[in-house]
């Protein structure tokens, strides 16, 4: 009798062992999904850095040209500059929130991406003072809001290529 107990501890202990197994399986892409969607573009790293790169170029531009359509001059750059800034801030940017949503993902998905902004900030301002080529920003104030409008901008963007993926069913796994 004690034999028969004994065996269905083991295979109870082993059945809970899968369980927990599964548990923390889905757990695991449970936190994939949620950096995903919070964060990547695609789900091979390669495309969202070419998506963001992109993205970057294309949404500072446009950034730029409206301050430049309301007499408000953002930026004195030339192309080189532009193009060395923007590549640049997007590996930069996408080492630095890589690492902020391994380390710090509960601070990361609290902020509500008014850390993002700050971090794109201190970028920004680290690449403003290191490029000598021809980039620099007017004013720290110039600095800020090119930060502020080009997130609300690339969040917009970001969301609809997200939700364009969906509709087209690419797999994020």
């Amino acid at each position: 009798m004690k034999e028969d107990k004994d065996k269905e501890k083991e295979e109870l202990t082993e059945e809970e062992i899968y369980k927990l197994i599964e548990e923390l399986k889905k757990q695991k892409s449970n936190k994939k999904i949620a950096i995903s969607l919070g964060f990547l573009n695609h789900p091979n790293y390669i495309v969202h850095l070419m998506i963001s790169f992109i993205m970057n170029i294309l949404l500072s531009a446009v950034v730029f040209g409206l301050g430049s359509g309301l007499n408000q001059k953002i930026v004195i750059m030339n192309p080189l500059g532009f193009f060395i800034a923007i590549t640049l801030l997007t590996v930069v940017e996408n080492f630095v929130k890589i690492l902020f949503f391994k380390y710090f993902p509960r601070v990361m998905m609290m902020s509500f991406g008014s850390l993002n902004v700050v971090l794109q900030i201190v970028i920004l301002f680290i690449i403003d003072k290191l490029i000598e080529v021809g980039f620099h920003f007017t004013s720290f104030e110039a600095l800020v809001m090119f930060s502020i409008i080009f997130s609300i901008f690339r969040f917009v963007l970001s969301n609809y290529i997200r939700k364009i993926s969906i509709l087209r069913r690419i797999k994020w796994n």
